[in-house]
C-alpha cells in the first residue's frame, strides 16, 4: 500500500450537514476511479459508504466511512462523515486526519449548524478546503449568488474554479475556468467529453480566469507585479503558487457539480490530486515524547520514526474489533511490535489491513499517509496514539464535545442489564461521544448523547449488534427532603412479649443546617440518662430515617440533631431498642419542623445566536429558571442561567428546535433549592400511588 510515494497520496475528508450529497459524491468518486463497477443509491441501499443495516434502514450516514482509490497515479484516501450534528464526534476524529476537506452545499438550501460547526473545526485546524456547489442539476439555482451566500461563513475568500452551463435538467456541461476548458457528460460516461466553449459565454469565461489569476498572483509578490506590469506568467509557476494559496488557506475554490448525474466530479478529482496538500507537504508533525514530556518535531517520511493516530474504532461482526489509524511518519509491517500510548504497553501487530467499506484486505506494508487498521488487539482504544518501542510518542488528543441528553436505559427482558452495560462499553469505544451513569440516588442507569437521535440509534445499534432490546425513558429527578424550622421530639419505645423486653427512650431537638452541610448528630446528654454505649444506636437510627423522608421517601439533608435527654431499663434496654426509638423520634420530630422537598437545580451555560436571545430568555423563565448573566462571546451571546434539573432533561431537543440547531449549551449540578408546594403536592401523591401499588 505504501509502494506509492507520500507525494502522491491524498487523505481527503468529505463533510457538510444532512442531505447535501456526500455519500452520492462518494460514489461517483469510486465508479469514475474504477474502484467500483456500478454507482450505488442510497435508495437502493447499496452504496459503498452506508454499507451497515441500520444505515441502509434509515436512509443516512450514522458512521463515517474509509473509501479509497486511484485517479491518475495519485492514492487517495476518503472518510465520507455522517451529517447530522448528532454524530459530530466522528466529524471531529476524521478532521483530525485528513489533509484536505470536500465541504458540500446545497445552493437551494440555507446554511446548516452542523456545517457551521464543521468550518469552525477546519478553520480551527486550519485545514485546505473545497466548497461543492452541489445539486446544480436543480431548477432556478444562481450560482454565483449561492456562492455569495455562504462567503459569510469563511474567514478565507470564496473563489470560483467551475461555472456551470444550463440548468435544471439542462444542466450537462461544466467550464474549468483556470484551464479554460468546458465539458459536456452523457448519461453513465465516468468522464466529460472537452468541447469548445459557447461564445456567448467566452466574455464571462474570461472575466472569471482574470478574478481567479488575481485571487491566485495576490499571494505571491513576484508574480503581482508581473501581472500588474502585464507581463505573461508562467502556468507552473502560477500552478505553484495557487496550491501554496490553497495550503495556507489564502483561497479555497468552489466547484460546481451533480452527483446524481456525476457531471463535474472528474475535474474535482483532477483538482483534489493537483491542489490538496501531499502528507510530505506538512514536513513534519509534532508530538510528545511518553518517558519526559517533551514536544519533539517527526519528519513526515516513511524513512522517520512511526507516528500514527487511532481515530476510529469499528465492531466487525466477523473478525471483532478494528482500530482505524493514520499513518503521520514512518512505516509499518506486519508481525512487528508497537508501543501504544493509551495502555503504555507494546502489541504484536500480526496484520494490518487496508479498508474500503464494509471489506478490508491484508497488505504488507504501510507508510506515511496511508489509513489502515488492525484486528483483534481489544487494548487500542480510539485517540491512541501508535509508535516504535524505542522511541514511544504521543500526539494532542481530540476534546470532544460534552453529551447533553440523558435518558434512562433499562432492558426489555429482566436479567440483560450485564449485556447492556457490556454492549454501551463496545459502543462508547466506537462513539466517545456516549457516556453512561450509573446513578446511584435514583437507582437508574443513565445514557449520555449528543441529543434525541443519537440515543435512538444508540438502542437500534444494541439491537442490531448485540441483539439487546431496551427502553429509554426520561431520567427521576434526586429529590431530596430537609426541614425549615427547629423541633423537639420524644419517643419510647417500649416492648414486652415474656422473657426480656425491649427499652429505649430519646429527647432529641431538630435545627435546620445551613444549605449543602448534610447532616450533624450531637450527644449533649448530661448525667448518664443514656449510658454510651448506646449512643452508637441512637446515631445509627437517626441516620436510617435520615434515607427516607416523611413526605416522598426522599433521603433527607442539612439537618441537625441534638440527643439531649431519654432513660433506659437496666434489664430491657439495647441498642436495638435506642436505633428503633430515635428512628421514631426522628420521623415524629421531622413531621413537627415544615418539612419540604429540595429539587436539584442545575448551571446552564447557553451558547446561542444574538436573534434567539428573547426566546431562550423567555424559555429559561418559563422553565422556572433564572437568568445570572449575559455576555458576548465570539459571534454569540452566552446566557448563563440556573434551571431546576426536571426541566433540563429535554434542554438539547428545546434549545435545538428554538435555535434552527445552532444553539449549544453546557451544564453542570449547581445546588438544591425548595421545590414550589404546588408541585411538591403532585409529587407527594404520586409517591404514594407507587407505594400503594407496590403494597
Amino acid at each position: 500500500m505504501s509502494s506509492a510515494s507520500s507525494e502522491n497520496k491524498r487523505i481527503v475528508g468529505i463533510v457538510s450537514g444532512n442531505n447535501t450529497g456526500k455519500t452520492t459524491l462518494t460514489e461517483c468518486m469510486l465508479f469514475n476511479s474504477g474502484a467500483i463497477d456500478r454507482m450505488g443509491k442510497i435508495e437502493a441501499k447499496n452504496t459503498a459508504s452506508d454499507f451497515s443495516p441500520l444505515e441502509a434502514k434509515r436512509g443516512f450516514s450514522i458512521n463515517s466511512s474509509i473509501l479509497n482509490y486511484q485517479w491518475k497515479n495519485h492514492n487517495v484516501n476518503i472518510i465520507d462523515c455522517p451529517g447530522y450534528l448528532d454524530f459530530i464526534g466522528q466529524t471531529m476524529e476524521a478532521i483530525k486526519v485528513i489533509d484536505g476537506a470536500i465541504l458540500l452545499f446545497d445552493p437551494k438550501a440555507s446554511i446548516q449548524a452542523v456545517t457551521e460547526k464543521i468550518i469552525e473545526e477546519l478553520e480551527g485546524k486550519n485545514t485546505p478546503v473545497f466548497c461543492i456547489m452541489n445539486k446544480m442539476d436543480q431548477e432556478n439555482i444562481d450560482y454565483f449568488a449561492a456562492i455569495e451566500n455562504i462567503k459569510k461563513n469563511f474567514s478565507t475568500p470564496l473563489v470560483p474554479f467551475t461555472i456551470p452551463v444550463g440548468e435544471g435538467e439542462k444542466f450537462n456541461s461544466v467550464i474549468d475556468i483556470l484551464n479554460k476548458s468546458s465539458y459536456i457528460y452523457k448519461q453513465d460516461a465516468k468522464t466529460g467529453t472537452k468541447n469548445e466553449i459557447a461564445s456567448d459565454l467566452m466574455k464571462e469565461v474570461q472575466n472569471r480566469y482574470n478574478e481567479l489569476v488575481e485571487s491566485i498572483v495576490e499571494n505571491d509578490e513576484e508574480l503581482l507585479e508581473k501581472y500588474l506590469n502585464g507581463e505573461e506568467i508562467e502556468p507552473k509557476k502560477l500552478s505553484e503558487v495557487l496550491k501554496k494559496a490553497v495550503f495556507e488557506k489564502a483561497l479555497i475554490p468552489v466547484f460546481s457539480i451533480s452527483a446524481s448525474k456525476n457531471i463535474g466530479i472528474d475535474i474535482l478529482m483532477d483538482y483534489i490530486n493537483t491542489l490538496f496538500p501531499s502528507p510530505s507537504d506538512f514536513k513534519e508533525i509534532r508530538a510528545k515524547e511518553i518517558n519526559n514530556g517533551n514536544e519533539i518535531a517527526i519528519p513526515v517520511s516513511d524513512s522517520s520514526a512511526l507516528c500514527a493516530y487511532v481515530f476510529k474504532t469499528m465492531a466487525d461482526p466477523y473478525i471483532g474489533k478494528l482500530s482505524v489509524f493514520r499513518i503521520f511518519s514512518g512505516t509499518m509491517k506486519p508481525n512487528n511490535s508497537y508501543f501504544v500510548s493509551g495502555t503504555k504497553n507494546s502489541y504484536k501487530f500480526s496484520s494490518l489491513l487496508k479498508i474500503q467499506g464494509k471489506n478490508q484486505t491484508e497488505i504488507t506494508e504501510a507508510g506515511c499517509g496511508d489509513i489502515v487498521a488492525v484486528a483483534k488487539i481489544t487494548e487500542i482504544q480510539t485517540d491512541d496514539t501508535i509508535s516504535n518501542t524505542d522511541k514511544t510518542v504521543e500526539l494532542e488528543k481530540i476534546i470532544y464535545p460534552e453529551p447533553i441528553f440523558p435518558k434512562a436505559i433499562t432492558p426489555v427482558a429482566k436479567g440483560d442489564e450485564e449485556k447492556i452495560n457490556s454492549g454501551l462499553a463496545r459502543l462508547i469505544e466506537e462513539d466517545p461521544t456516549i457516556r453512561t451513569e450509573n446513578n446511584l440516588e435514583v437507582k437508574q442507569n443513565i445514557v449520555w448523547g449528543m441529543g434525541e437521535l443519537h440515543l435512538s440509534i444508540v438502542k437500534d445499534k444494541l439491537k442490531e449488534k448485540f441483539d439487546i432490546d431496551v427502553n429509554l425513558e426520561t431520567p427521576k429527578v434526586a429529590y431530596k427532603e430537609t426541614i425549615r424550622k427547629d423541633s423537639k421530639s420524644e419517643y419510647k419505645y417500649k416492648k414486652q412479649s415474656g422473657g426480656r423486653g425491649q427499652y429505649g427512650h430519646v429527647l432529641i431537638e431538630l435545627k435546620p443546617l445551613p444549605k449543602g452541610e448534610g447532616f450533624k448528630f450531637e450527644d449533649t446528654i448530661f448525667g448518664g440518662a443514656i449510658p454510651k454505649g448506646y449512643i452508637p444506636g441512637v446515631e445509627k437510627g437517626i441516620r436510617e430515617a435520615l434515607l427516607s423522608g416523611i413526605l416522598g421517601g426522599f433521603p433527607v439533608v442539612d439537618v441537625h440533631v441534638n440527643l439531649y435527654d431519654g432513660s433506659f431499663h437496666t434489664v430491657d434496654s439495647s441498642e436495638m431498642a435506642f436505633k428503633i426509638a430515635a428512628s421514631m423520634a426522628f420521623k415524629k420530630g421531622m413531621a413537627d419542623a415544615s418539612p419540604v422537598i429540595l429539587e436539584p437545580v442545575m448551571e446552564l451555560d447557553i451558547s446561542v445566536p444574538e436573534e434567539y436571545m428573547g426566546d431562550i430568555i423567555g424559555d429559561v423563565n418559563s422553565k422556572r429558571g433564572k437568568i445570572i448573566s449575559i455576555s458576548a462571546e465570539k459571534h454569540n451571546q452566552v446566557i448563563k442561567a440556573s434551571v431546576p434539573q426536571s426541566e433540563t432533561f429535554n434542554y438539547a431537543v428545546d434549545l435545538k428546535s428554538m435555535t434552527q440547531g445552532r444553539g449549544i449549551f453546557k451544564q453542570k449540578f449547581s445546588h438544591y433549592d425548595e421545590l414550589p408546594h404546588n408541585l411538591a403536592e403532585v409529587i407527594i401523591e404520586e409517591r404514594k400511588k407507587q407505594q400503594d401499588t407496590h403494597e
